[in-house]
């Protein structure tokens, strides 16, 4: 239940707090008081979306606070899954700014307007004109029948597990098909891709020895004649070979007679044996450079062939290629797999679609007999409520196409006088009709739970605009229902007919004041005496009169 509600610099409303009983209550005021922006702040708090021009002029931000206590159990489960603090009361702040950065606080800690959504449906259910509408949607009507299906509520979410897990292999089936034909339509391209690839034999070759060996059979000519040259200065006589032996010689000499010079003849000696090695390799690479032209034409033919489907595939290296042409094997092998795919998972499509629609015709046999026992109700509260010729009907048609919400194409039919037939509410526009037919459903939850602790753990109901289209006994008659579903949880009533404002165990009123220029909204808990004086207002108007005060009494003590 809302225990408080505290709101500032919100539209009309400076500052205000308020703390609200269990029970029917009651919230009247004259028009433009300000009845609608205590619903849209109520609405805020169940995750409505905000708006910067409803901060109150002049104001930096409005902020909107409710507290709720006698949590159900769903609330704590919610909180818990969000991990957020437990308490014994839940606090939702909505903060709106000039900035355009609103912020949502449970219990002080962050969330996001989705987050509250969620917590919101759990806590407030506020129904209004607007609300009304929601009548004339498939999935509402579907969401009202799958409440009342009693012990066989379990089927519901069976019934979406089991959806689930088709829907969700029906677009893996999509998406597989699309691939396969995709993979069908560049199965020739990339298998001539890959052919040309694998027929370079990259995996054989050295880009840069391959280079390297080009370049040496291009200049096979200037290669000999440098060795050629070089050799000649090693083996012409007085080669430098031969002065270094002479030195060498002479050094051995003198060494006789000045051992120092040892390690020197040592060096020498070595270089001699250098220069003799050099020029037999060299003279061993000059035999083996030979002009071979099939060879470099091979070898261009190679790397001709690498750099041009370098090009063609947008490549930088051999490697890339190679990488590359593994990708288009693989991608070749899964082609001639797509085929097993596809008829595996057609063959789980079929069998989960099998299951899906079994399940959605025991749902939809449930829904048919719950359906019955809610028109039948629902029929007899409609008289209650001055509908006395009113017929409701739920009609079902079963469908040969699972969907997310089951098998069933629902439609709420009324009939509100006895020579009409039975009409979708979609085609019904008295606001008053509509008014009492979403009253009569929603009493159906109230008779049905038999538990006053899990009725009083319920959310909070906000009927805004309920009274549209009524009056007289019908009004009476809506306050009657009002009163006893308010004996067992929190109703709050926005009502200008003094047949409903009576039928509250307490009494908001929500009034005006001009202060310094400054016209703002207050709402206040009326005392007894002044409920009679409020009751009377709605009776006769402005000019109270005696009969007024009498009539107050009357309807007052009629819910005593």
């Amino acid at each position: 239940m809302l225990h408080s509600l505290y709101i500032r610099d919100y539209i009309l409303i400076k500052e205000l707090t308020c703390t609200f009983p269990t029970g029917l209550i009651a919230v009247t005021g004259e028009t433009g008081a300000g009845k609608s922006i205590f619903v849209s702040a109520l609405q805020l708090l169940a995750g409505g979306r905000a708006d910067m021009s409803t901060i109150r002029q002049g104001c930096v931000k409005a902020v909107i606070e409710g507290e709720f206590t006698q949590l159900s159990p769903q609330v704590i489960e919610w909180m818990q899954a969000q991990e957020l603090e437990v308490e014994e009361s839940c606090l939702v702040r909505r903060e709106i700014r000039q900035t355009g950065r609103s912020r949502i606080f449970v219990n002080d800690t962050p969330v996001t307007l989705a987050q509250l959504e969620e917590l919101g449906a759990l806590l407030l259910d506020v129904h209004s004109q607007h609300r009304n509408l929601l009548l004339r949607e498939g999935a509402y009507q579907i969401a009202l029948i799958d409440s009342q299906l009693g012990a066989e509520a379990d089927l519901v979410e069976a019934y979406h597990r089991s959806y689930q897990r088709y829907h969700d292999n029906a677009i893996r089936l999509k998406k597989l098909r699309t691939e396969a034909q995709q993979a069908e339509a560049e199965y020739e391209i990339n298998s001539r891709a890959y052919e040309e690839i694998s027929a370079l034999k990259l995996e054989q070759y050295s880009l840069t020895d391959l280079t390297d060996e080009a370049e040496r059979l291009t200049h096979t000519q200037e290669i000999q004649e440098g060795l050629q040259s070089i050799l000649a200065l090693l083996n012409r006589p007085h080669s430098i070979v031969d002065q270094l032996t002479t030195a060498q010689e002479q050094m051995e000499q003198t060494a006789t007679y000045l051992p120092e010079l040892s390690n020197y003849t040592e060096r020498m000696r070595s270089l001699v044996i250098e220069l003799d090695d050099i020029e037999s390799d060299l003279s061993r690479l000059q035999g083996e450079v030979a002009y071979n032209p099939s060879r470099l034409e091979e070898i261009n033919t190679i790397l001709g062939g690498i750099n041009a489907l370098l090009k063609k595939h947008n490549l930088l290296s051999p490697e890339e290629l190679i990488e590359y042409s593994q990708e288009l094997g693989a991608k070749l092998a899964h082609t001639a797999q797509y085929e097993q795919e596809l008829a595996t998972l057609r063959t789980e499509v079929l069998q989960q679609r099998t299951e899906v629609l079994t399940l959605g015709k025991q749902l939809h046999e449930a829904r048919a007999k719950a359906a019955k026992s809610i028109a039948r109700s629902v029929t007899e509260t409609l008289c209650q409520l001055e509908m006395p010729h009113a017929r409701f009907d739920i009609a079902l048609q079963l469908l040969d196409k699972p969907t997310e919400r089951g098998v069933d194409q629902v439609d709420f039919l009324l009939s509100a006088n006895s020579d009409q037939p039975l009409r979708p509410v979609t085609d019904i526009a008295s606001g008053g009709e509509i008014a009492r037919l979403m009253l009569a459903l929603k009493a159906l939850r109230s008779q049905a739970t038999t538990s006053s602790a899990e009725l009083a753990s319920s959310p909070a109901i906000v009927f805004d605009e309920i009274d549209t289209g009524t009056s007289g006994i019908a009004a009476s008659r809506i306050g009657d229902m009002l009163h006893t579903m308010g004996e067992r949880q929190q109703i709050f009533v926005i009502t200008h007919l003094p047949q409903i404002a009576s039928a509250a165990t307490q009494h908001i009123l929500i009034y005006k004041e001009e202060t310094r220029g400054e016209t703002h909204s207050h709402l206040r808990l009326l005392t007894p005496e002044e409920r009679i004086s409020e009751i009377a207002r709605l009776q006769s108007g402005d000019q109270i009169t005696p009969e007024a005060i009498a009539a107050a009494h009357t309807l007052l003590t009629a819910h005593d």
